[in-house]
């Protein structure tokens, strides 16, 4: 890594750990925790959870036996009562292949900064239940200083890339994957990455042994 690499991957990793102090600072001022725990186990999962933010986005699973709009949409409510709260959406993918309540809630902070939050009610009898959170821990323990910072500058540059094709950026996991998987350090090399391992709808890859 050269000079130039080194001071931008610095900076990323110093933005990184900013954006997950305000995260967690946003979290706490939303209740978020608190608020959903009334209606099942709740998981922040995504990078939020294992320190590999570029963007405001935060990630929440919330686990009962049997999701309910009417209860799940009280909550939402106490939070977007919440001063800076700007948007909200609900989406019921009950009847799916992939079973579970949807809400995406966008935020704006006291500096100007703009958040989102996707946050899913999931019944426990999901066929694949608990898979966020185990893909989070199983991060946290493979995640080294040095793929921190390459996955953080891959990161990146993908998104730079979506924005100028005006384009959404790759899925995270797609991304992590190709990154600890494939040994993936580079845009050139995602996208051979990518033709040789289209990425599934539903993703149940986790780094480990």
């Amino acid at each position: 890594m050269d000079a130039r690499q080194h001071n931008t991957a610095e900076a990323l990793r110093i933005r990184a750990q900013r954006l997950q102090r305000q995260a967690e600072a946003i979290i706490e001022r939303l209740r978020v925790r608190e608020r959903w725990r009334r209606v099942g186990q709740v998981f922040l999962v995504g990078s939020a959870r294992f320190g590999l933010m570029i963007a405001g986005n935060i990630d929440f699973e919330v686990y009962c036996d049997k999701p309910d709009a009417v209860s799940g949409n009280a909550v939402m409510r106490e939070i977007a009562a919440t001063p800076g709260v700007t948007g909200l959406q609900a989406h019921d993918f009950m009847d799916t292949a992939d079973p579970g309540l949807y809400w995406r809630l966008d935020y704006q902070g006291e500096d100007g900064g703009r958040w989102d939050f996707d946050i899913w009610l999931v019944p426990n009898s999901h066929p694949h239940a608990g898979m966020a959170d185990a893909l989070a821990r199983a991060m946290s323990t493979a995640l080294t200083p040095r793929l921190r910072a390459d996955i953080l500058m891959l990161k990146a540059g993908l998104a730079a890339r979506a924005k100028a094709q005006c384009a959404s950026p790759p899925r995270g996991i797609d991304i992590y994957r190709a990154a600890l998987a494939g040994n993936v350090r580079d845009l050139p090399g995602f996208d051979a990455w990518q033709a040789r391992n289209p990425p599934p709808d539903m993703e149940t890859w986790r780094p480990g042994p």
